[in-house]
């Protein structure tokens, strides 16, 4: 989730056709709003596959191919200001290191001890009680959220950089309608994950360096869902909305709309995802959340009552396997 102001820095203009339409009619809001696409909702059939999403078949990997979509976790992951630092040592070393404080003596086998690292730090989702401490953790999110689940990739990568580096504008309702038409994608699958790309994960190995001028840190001006298109995409079929970025919130949006939003209807974030998203398709495509299921005792957190509100998480897609 993105909760700081960023800089940016004037990227060269790299915008394609498809960008320049972006460009006209999402951000001015020119071109007119596709009715048909408006209104429908994507409701797949009892236990059916949504349209489109057929053709990819996660089980054959003949037919499909497996993206990481998640960044690595290490000690120069970007952090939030104010999240705990990560932190890591060597607890056990298969072999004797007498450098190493822990690993003087050789003990058969490498182990090692996370000192420090927040649940809201690298590839993460944020369960609703997040931002409302009466709706649900992790540990009570259900089921339908770790299953594989019909994914669409709204790439805003050439929008921002046909417009210099400036990141700062609003994903709305007529923008993914208009996204919706342009696609072909028609629209929003049962219990599907919406997520933006804009390139910035490209940026996400320089940590938490800011550089001035646009577009060239993780820190930069990015755009976001506002609260009003993350309703509407919850309203039709998304359980969850993520992006490349700290979260789903536009850098301007001091109030978190977005994350706000979908946590109070009961859906998730996807955090810090990875450049794999640019290897996924518009629609089509699938994804997959695998992570820790924490939990805490009575006798821990506002003695029960508040769980944990997110966790780092492994997200991997699959996608149509090119033709060798």
């Amino acid at each position: 989730m993105k909760k700081t102001g960023r800089r940016a820095k004037a990227g060269a203009l790299a915008a394609g056709a498809v960008a320049i339409g972006l460009a006209a009619g999402f951000v001015v809001g020119l071109n007119p709003a596709v009715g048909a696409i408006a209104g429908r909702q994507a409701h797949a059939a009892a236990g059916g596959v949504p349209r489109g999403y057929a053709q990819v078949d996660p089980r054959n990997p003949g037919r499909s191919q497996q993206v990481f979509l998640g960044q690595p976790l290490s000690g120069n992951a970007p952090i939030f200001p104010g999240d705990p630092k990560v932190k890591w040592q060597l607890w056990n070393c298969v072999k004797a290191h007498p450098s190493i404080p822990r690993c003087q003596h050789g003990s058969g086998y490498t182990l090692e001890q996370i000192q420090s690292l927040g649940t809201h730090t690298g590839t993460h989702i944020s369960a609703p009680c997040h931002f409302h401490e009466n709706k649900p953790c992790l540990n009570r999110l259900p089921e339908r959220f770790f299953g594989l689940r019909p994914l669409l990739v709204i790439n805003v990568k050439p929008l921002i950089l046909a417009r210099h580096g400036n990141g700062n504008f609003f994903i709305t309702v007529r923008f993914i309608q208009n996204w919706l038409a342009q696609t072909r994608c028609r629209a929003i699958p049962q219990n599907s994950y919406v997520v933006l790309y804009t390139g910035l994960s490209s940026f996400y190995h320089l940590g938490n360096r800011q550089a001035p001028g646009r577009y060239n840190d993780y820190f930069d001006h990015v755009p976001g869902f506002s609260a009003a298109s993350t309703k509407w995409l919850w309203q039709h079929g998304a359980i969850g909305v993520g992006a490349d970025t700290f979260g789903p919130d536009a850098t301007m949006d001091t109030g978190f709309g977005s994350t706000t939003q979908i946590t109070a209807l009961g859906g998730i974030t996807l955090e810090n995802m990875g450049p794999g998203l640019a290897r996924m398709r518009s629609c089509g495509d699938w994804m997959e959340l695998n992570g820790p299921r924490l939990t805490s005792t009575p006798h821990d957190q506002l003695g029960g009552r508040l769980d944990f509100s997110g966790a780092w998480m492994g997200m991997d897609g699959w996608t149509l396997r090119k033709a060798p």
